[in-house]
């Protein structure tokens, strides 16, 4: 829809929603349930098509309908899957914490300016607290956990908000802040 700043909040709403997934639909198929695993891969195929990763798409729909006719899907064909979403997964990370995206999209202050240190001192201060609302406010501050944590320890922070390990995702955030000289 030509809506640039619009394109770039689903990225990363794909990459926070599905940079487990490959583990979800592993977890599923192990356990054999393959009902769920359908709906995992389901919901992929849907959301690789609004962001436009066509090949990702059609994997996901080729283990759609193997999990829908009743068989199991090809081990090769999930190993397929899965190395396309780490693929698309860097490829959105990498986009999202590039420069020349943070200057075409409205993007949160610089981490190092007074308001983004106090978000940032609001988002330890509710992990510290184990607040619930603390992942929605990682969501919110994402691209700026991106240009001072990096892709790699945004996946370790955003894995750990996931398993609720509030504990470890404040450590990773400090130790950003440390890096950075932003800590308190």
């Amino acid at each position: 829809m030509d809506d640039r700043a619009l394109f770039l909040r689903v990225l990363g709403r794909f990459a926070g929603d599905y940079r487990d997934l490959a583990a979800r639909l592993h977890a599923a198929l192990d356990a054999g349930d393959a009902v769920l695993a359908h709906r995992i891969a389901h919901t992929l195929k849907g959301a690789a098509g609004m962001i436009e990763a066509n090949r990702l798409r059609q994997l996901a729909l080729e283990v759609e309908l193997a999990l829908k006719a009743g068989g199991a899907a090809p081990l090769a064909l999930i190993a397929a899957l899965d190395q396309e979403l780490a693929r698309v997964l860097a490829e959105v990370d990498t986009l999202l914490a590039s420069p020349e995206t943070q200057t075409l999209a409205p993007m949160p202050a610089p981490a190092s300016s007074p308001a983004a240190r106090a978000d940032l001192a609001r988002l330890r201060d509710m992990l510290d607290l184990g607040d619930g609302r603390a992942p929605d406010l990682a969501t919110q501050l994402r691209p700026r956990l991106l240009a001072s944590m990096g892709s790699e320890k945004v996946a370790a922070f955003d894995a750990a908000l996931r398993r609720f390990d509030f504990e470890n995702a404040l450590a990773l955030l400090e130790q950003a802040g440390r890096r950075q000289g932003l800590a308190d």
